[in-house]
């Protein structure tokens, strides 16, 4: 038995009819859902044909894929989520480089037609993460083994304050490796999971976590902006998490809406796929102002157990490290990006720059032209591409401090009439931008280029100015 498995069968060994795990259609104690995973493990270890195999599994957020996860732990093998939802194509191209042993989905549990890709490359069994290539471009395999996890759960769920008298609201499929750390911080800790994917829920946030009568919660910025829009405090408090990484990061705003209807603490977490859990913990209360860079919350001062957060020059920029004696070696299959990548055998360089003020650290985003945006990463140029090609007009797009997209269309305000509407039939949800704003001219260097510097304070310029 792994280390991992050892801990969450003691999390609730004094207790085993405490409520577990539920979601809108049942529920199982501890002792039924220890039963029903320890079932599975046996099955799949039949159907795989070999003692450490890797298992897809392609379930609805529910009772039966937190049955999955705790199969895959106490089964010591590995397991690797993928959300029913998505595009029929996108998973057989996640499923082909996968190369499962078994495969667990709505019409039941079978051995893969095609076994053999990233289980051949795994030594120390765990949850397969998929990085950004579970909502963005191409897929890259990221082990999390049962080992890492084990010395890293314990202090996680100290930083977020969570303990077996908590009930955590999940509202993230697991293929989301944010919701999957939720999930298995609960597991170690003995906590309560209730779970909904239910479109309503999502909208309404705070009707959920009434109805569960919750503890802890993850909101990312755009389910805040939800949470908000209810215009009501939830009868139970909160310890709101919020996982700030890249462009997906926590603005200050963000965390004094919190504050607004009700919660006493954000508790704002930086992390990368690459590194298992979160390196850095910052904890927010309403008390005070909240300290802020470029509108930034803060993500803590850079130690959660054995994870540090430093800072390391690259280039013109300096990026946000996570160093660790429990990080993954590589990615498993895929083409390695530029970031993030292994600086060290022990460190990841991350992508995003990260700054320093009075011991804090702030995250302001990802280098370059990318950003990230609900979970999926969106390249700027992208945009400026599907822009030129709609109109043949020259366009730079900016990332407001705000998180705001904003393209600058260098055109009359009748060369831009329905672009926005046009772009949405041919670019993702999360890549159209969220105003088309026509100038007379960009700002441009002295070789003709776009000055990026003027182009993104004219676009905040502009937006302020549209806003007030």
């Amino acid at each position: 038995m792994n280390a991992f498995a050892e801990i969450v069968l003691a999390a609730r060994a004094g207790s085993p009819h405490a409520l577990a795990v539920a979601d809108t259609r049942r529920s199982l104690t501890h002792a039924e859902l220890v039963a029903a995973a320890r079932a599975e493990a046996r099955s799949i270890h039949r159907q795989a044909g070999r003692g450490s195999p890797l298992v897809a599994v392609c379930l609805p957020l529910s009772v039966d894929s937190v049955v999955s996860l705790v199969a895959a732990i106490l089964g010591d093998h590995s397991v690797s989520f993928l959300d029913p939802t998505a595009a029929a194509d996108r998973r057989d191209a996640v499923l082909a480089v996968l190369g499962p042993d078994v495969i667990v989905d709505a019409e039941g549990m079978r051995r893969s037609a095609t076994p053999g890709g990233a289980a051949d490359r795994i030594t120390d069994p765990g949850y397969v993460a998929r990085s950004s290539g579970s909502t963005g471009g191409a897929p890259k395999g990221v082990l999390a083994s049962w080992s890492s996890l084990a010395a890293f759960v314990r202090c996680g769920a100290e930083a977020l304050e969570l303990d077996r008298d908590g009930r955590w609201a999940e509202l993230s499929h697991p293929a989301y490796d944010m919701a999957m750390t939720n999930l298995l911080l609960a597991l170690a800790a003995g906590a309560e999971l209730h779970l909904s994917g239910a479109l309503g829920d999502q909208l309404r946030p705070l009707r959920f976590v009434d109805r569960v009568a919750a503890t802890h919660v993850r909101l990312a910025p755009r389910f805040i902006e939800l949470a908000a829009a209810e215009r009501r405090p939830p009868s139970a408090a909160l310890a709101l998490r919020v996982w700030g990484s890249g462009g997906d990061r926590l603005q200050a705003a963000h965390a004094e809406q919190a504050f607004a209807f009700g919660v006493p603490a954000v508790i704002n977490t930086y992390g990368t796929s690459e590194t298992v859990g979160f390196a850095s913990v910052a904890r927010l209360t309403a008390a005070g102002p909240v300290p802020s860079v470029q509108g930034s919350a803060p993500i803590g001062r850079g130690r959660v157990g054995e994870w540090t957060t430093g800072l390391v020059e690259s280039g013109t920029a300096t990026m946000l490290s996570i160093r660790s004696p429990h990080l993954p070696r590589g990615y498993l299959f895929g083409a390695v990006a530029d970031y993030p990548r292994w600086h060290h055998a022990d460190t990841v360089l991350t992508g995003d720059i990260g700054i320093a003020v009075a011991g804090d650290l702030f995250c302001l985003g990802r280098a370059g032209r990318r950003v990230k945006r609900n979970g999926s990463f969106v390249e700027l140029d992208e945009i400026d591409v599907a822009l030129r090609g709609a109109r043949s007009v020259p366009s730079f797009t900016v990332a407001t401090l705000s998180g705001d997209l904003l393209s600058l269309v260098e055109a009359d305000e009748r060369q831009i009439d329905g672009l926005r509407k046009e772009l949405a039939s041919s670019l993702r949800p999360e890549v159209v931008p969220d105003e088309v704003i026509a100038v007379a001219r960009l700002p441009r260097l002295a070789n003709g280029k776009v000055d990026q510097s003027a182009a993104s304070a004219l676009a905040e310029s502009l937006l302020a100015r549209k806003e007030g």
